[in-house]
């Protein structure tokens, strides 16, 4: 009987081998590389932060730096300008 015992016992890698491997496994996967960016269009302007005056707003307006399209025809495309009644920080 105390043979039969001993011969179900399993003999393959032990939980902490198996931890071992497991982690050898995942430190050896590749780095997930990150989206190429796309470079600002040559028709674009950065616009950096500023204080804008804005009417009843004595210290101005903060507007983060963003950056600004002209069209052929001379227009400007920009996101809205800020709004004077909400709080203001940089």
């Amino acid at each position: 009987m105390l043979a039969a015992g001993a011969m179900t016992v399993p003999l393959g890698p032990t939980t902490t081998q198996r931890a071992v491997d497991q982690m050898n496994s995942s430190s050896m996967r590749g780095v997930p590389t990150p989206p190429v960016r796309q470079a600002p269009r040559v028709d674009s302007v950065w616009v950096p932060d500023r204080w804008v005056p804005a009417p009843g707003v004595p210290q101005g307006v903060f507007e983060p730096g963003h950056w600004v399209i002209f069209t052929p025809e001379g227009g400007r495309i920009a996101p809205p300008p800020p709004r004077p009644d909400l709080t203001q920080t940089p």
